[in-house]
């Protein structure tokens, strides 16, 4: 088991481009969890993440409780603050326009080297909240010991427990996701932090090529979809992983030509943390890291059982278990489609989508047409002609399940996360004049 007993000399963060140590770390964590605000509850909204982890170990270290939004957005966190009214807000800058306790996390000027704080494991640390992609954020409690269990397992099955590479995200550390990889990962053995959260594609480069230890790209299918149209000339680069939307083996062909590496995914969520992963081009079926193991009941659900979670979970994916343990999952439960008999996956149509060349970024959704005459309708965003979409799709998709209309818009909005959550998409839909079923087809 990793833990974070370590030499304070060694490397654990880029920060502003200077190496910080582990020691260095500990000496932040101890001054700033003695400025914190005497509050229970704490919305870690830091951009910088080295000063976010830094943040959500003092609050532990105060025994405070980190609220993790959906989005940075002030009317998710109002709306999160009706639960939670004793929560402050901690960031490098003032929120804007709004009446909330906000503490400003300054850079830190730490020197004393001291050893790491003392913490509660099995104390709730931080609360994340789901992103909203299948209705309202939902809250998932966890422990400081369910990360740790975590990060051991998926550092042990993906081979990288004794790597030193530096961790650079385009996901935020808000998010599961990210907190996992970026956050958690290093904490628990020799991968390195990287602060920032480069965006466009010219800015990742020159962060994976600037890194002193080779570099490993923590990203989403959304990113990567940039990131396979850019010149073939990546530097440092050792690995990819992937995670919160399937990975399509088309895409992870272009990455490996692009970017010179074969991707690997991840799969789990905000309730589970990761669990799971594969490498696209290897295999389809899924393998729980060692310890994990799914179990099918008798209502067709899926319950995960695993040493980091402290009981079985219920997942919302329709899954297929094969004999050795790997799995396929064929969709979620709710987004399942019936059409003359026939059955398809909405998320299986949208990575269709996704996948014809021209096409750079979409979704499916079944609209309300009317007289109870609702029908399958897409959303691109494509120079493409309605009629060549329909053509590229035909030859992987049932007649009943081509778009009957296709509507074209400049960009869809999607969150940090590379995420659609259901508030976005019905705010893009009330702009298009089109009414989404309330009922599967």
């Amino acid at each position: 088991m990793h833990t974070l007993q370590q030499n304070p000399e060694q490397p654990f963060a880029l920060y502003q481009g200077r190496v910080v140590t582990r020691g260095d770390l500990w000496a932040d964590v101890y001054a700033l969890a003695n400025q914190l605000p005497n509050r229970p509850y704490v919305f870690n909204l830091c951009e910088n993440r080295y000063l976010f982890c830094v943040c959500l170990l003092a609050a532990a270290t105060r025994q405070q409780i980190c609220l993790l939004p959906p989005s940075g957005q002030i009317s998710a966190i109002q709306e999160i603050m009706q639960d939670y009214p004793q929560a402050y807000l901690a960031s490098e800058t003032a929120p804007q326009n709004a009446d909330l306790k906000w503490f400003e996390v300054k850079a830190p000027n730490s020197k004393a080297i001291v050893a790491p704080n003392a913490f509660d494991w099995s104390r709730s640390a931080l609360i994340a909240f789901t992103s909203g992609s299948t209705g309202k954020p939902k809250p998932c409690v966890h422990s400081l010991q369910t990360f740790k269990v975590s990060a051991d397992m998926a550092l042990s099955s993906l081979a990288l427990a004794e790597k030193q590479y530096v961790m650079i995200s385009t996901t935020p550390p808000q998010h599961m996701y990210g907190l996992e990889t970026s956050i958690f990962w290093p904490l628990f053995s020799q991968l390195i932090l990287h602060d920032g959260r480069p965006f466009f594609t010219e800015d990742i480069r020159q962060a994976i090529d600037a890194a002193p230890w080779p570099a490993m790209l923590i990203s989403t299918p959304t990113h990567l979809r940039l990131l396979a149209q850019s010149d073939p000339v990546w530097r440092n680069l050792e690995g990819v992983i992937s995670a919160t939307d399937t990975l399509s083996e088309k895409l992870a062909q272009q990455i490996q030509v692009i970017l010179g590496q074969s991707p690997r995914e991840i799969y789990g969520s905000t309730e589970t943390l990761s669990f799971a992963s594969r490498e696209v081009l290897r295999e389809s079926l899924w393998q729980p890291y060692a310890g994990s193991r799914l179990v099918q009941h008798e209502n067709q659900q899926t319950g995960l059982v695993s040493p980091h979670l402290p009981q079985p979970c219920i997942l919302p994916d329709n899954i297929r278990i094969e004999a050795d343990g790997r799995f396929a999952v064929l969709g979620r439960h709710q987004d399942m489609l019936k059409i003359s008999g026939k059955r398809a996956s909405l998320n299986q149509l949208n990575h269709r989508l996704k996948d014809i060349d021209g096409v750079t970024d979409g979704f499916c959704f079944v609209e309300q047409a009317g007289r109870g005459d609702d029908r399958l309708t897409a959303v691109v965003v494509s120079q493409l002609s309605k009629q060549a979409i329909r053509q590229a799709l035909q030859p992987y998709l049932d007649e009943v399940f081509l778009p009957r209309k296709i509507h074209f818009v400049s960009a869809i909005p999607r969150n940090p996360a590379g995420k659609l959550t259901q508030t976005q998409m019905d705010k893009l839909l009330a702009e298009l004049k089109l009414t989404k079923s309330t009922g599967i087809l």
